[in-house]
């Protein structure tokens, strides 16, 4: 707009229309390409950082193929053309009309006035960045609430100065039997470690990666094929948490038993011992609504047209349809970061539930952030000691754990990526609130003299434009 009176020159000298507006969508293209240029380049570099983030995370390797390739490219060249069509395409062919005459005339640094184009166009585009802006703020305000709630989470678990070991014995090599009898010497040795209170293990773990849930129902009510059961007593199901843990679990982990009492050793560690579990409270309360459920028995439901289980294979899992006595009841905790509310968990004895995937919960009397390091090489040493094939995937307090979960990062990084849009976004509109009105100003200079000439006060005339700047910004 500040090169009316030039445009207005060159069609008065025969330039036609059609160059004038090619002249003009050049330069507005060379500005979107330079843009999309800068924009490739930093959403290039922030996806590589974006993905190391994760890489950190995740038990596995990403493999990330970066660089721009065709249709990213397309996509950025589409966004500069839609970009110059959208901005300036609209002030060429304004500016481009054959009434020239006004243009010619007018003094430079003034808005020929024009009734009813009071509020140019130009004005709700700041109040749409003032409305998108505001979207984003909010919504980084949110993500970043979350993320403070997430981190700071009540579990349900007491696991302050709990170092946390994952082994895998079949990646040495190793068969079910001969894992399990690993399995309980590293227990056995981690229990004598000088500082170590409680070494309890588990097949999962929660705020892990994987979770397993498991239907399980009152044994001796299973309903017919047809049947929707109302209730747990008709033989309504439920799908709790499953894990399968150790006689020290609970108590490594700080659950304390609300009824009843934990596995014992031989329990825990027999293939072929009773069919005995632990359920939480939760789970306890949907099984047996009006009673007590400690005592009674579960099941696991049989499938239909399935082939009868049998123990033959000496793996020691407890079969569908086996009647599973509850023998004690714990605390809900939660198993994910945004669970409103627990869904019930299951507790098998870990020789019943058996995972060569499994974790130690290795619970110290003291633990000092400078003592990690030598911790976990303490760990290591004596998991190396028991079987050196026997390989340790993981190995770090609880508390990191639980940092490390991929939906907290995924919270922790929308809060990240929402704070950074919303703060361009916001500082975007208000350099356009800024530009509009010291662009509105400037070209009112000779109005705003000729009001102070005849007698209008200064704050008056700050007022009328403040007063325009809050408008776009209460529609905004």
């Amino acid at each position: 707009t500040a090169r009316r009176k030039e445009i207005a020159i060159r069609l008065a000298l025969g330039g036609s229309r059609a160059r004038i507006v090619r002249q003009l969508l050049i330069e507005g293209f060379v500005l979107a390409l330079l843009g999309g240029v800068c924009g490739l380049l930093l959403g290039l570099w922030s996806s590589d950082l974006l993905v190391a983030s994760l890489s950190k995370i995740l038990p596995m390797d990403v493999v990330w193929l970066g660089g721009p390739n065709p249709m990213i490219l397309g996509a950025t060249l589409g966004f500069c053309v839609l970009g110059t069509i959208c901005f300036a395409l609209g002030p060429a062919l304004k500016l481009s009309r054959a009434a020239v005459i006004e243009d010619l005339k007018q003094q430079a640094g003034e808005d020929a006035h024009r009734p009813g184009w009071g509020f140019l166009p130009r004005n709700p585009l700041v109040v749409v960045q003032i409305a998108f802006s505001l979207a984003l703020v909010t919504a980084a305000a949110l993500f970043l609430r979350g993320a403070g709630k997430a981190a700071s989470v009540e579990t349900g678990f007491q696991a302050k100065n709990v170092f946390l070991v994952e082994v895998d014995a079949s990646l040495g090599g190793f068969d079910q039997k001969h894992a399990q009898d690993l399995y309980r010497m590293v227990g056995e040795k981690f229990s004598i470690l000088p500082g170590v209170e409680h070494a309890g293990i588990s097949a999962t773990v929660p705020f892990g990666i994987s979770t397993v849930r498991r239907t399980v129902l009152r044994a001796g009510v299973p309903p017919a094929p047809d049947d929707k059961p109302a209730t747990a007593a008709e033989g309504r199901t439920f799908a709790p948490f499953w894990n399968s843990v150790g006689a020290d679990y609970f108590a490594g982990v700080g659950l304390k038993l609300l009824r009843g009492r934990a596995f014992t050793a031989a329990e825990a560690t027999e293939p072929g011992g009773p069919a005995v579990a632990v359920i939480d409270e939760v789970l306890a309360k949907k099984l047996w609504p009006d009673g007590d459920a400690l005592g009674q028995r579960i099941q696991f439901p049989v499938r239909e047209n399935a082939p009868p289980e049998t123990a033959e294979d000496g793996s020691g899992q407890i079969r569908r349809g086996e009647p599973i006595e509850i023998i004690g009841i714990v605390p809900a905790i939660k198993n994910r970061l945004f669970e409103k509310e627990p869904v019930g968990s299951l507790y098998l004895p870990f020789s019943r539930g058996f995972q060569n995937d499994a974790f130690f919960f290795v619970k110290f009397a003291s633990l000092s952030q400078s003592s990690e390091s030598a911790t976990a090489d303490l760990l290591r040493r004596t998991v190396q000691s028991v079987d050196p094939l026997l390989p340790v995937l993981e190995l770090r307090t609880f508390a990191k754990h639980v940092d490390g979960n991929p939906q907290l990062w995924i919270v922790r990084v929308g809060a990240a990526l929402f704070s950074i849009f919303g703060a361009l976004a916001l500082g975007l509109a208000v350099v356009g609130v800024y530009g509009v009105k010291a662009y509105s100003v400037a070209r009112r200079t000779r109005e705003i003299g000729i009001r102070m000439a005849l007698g209008a006060e200064g704050r008056t005339v700050q007022w009328m434009i403040l007063r325009e700047g809050f408008a776009m910004v209460a529609a905004g």
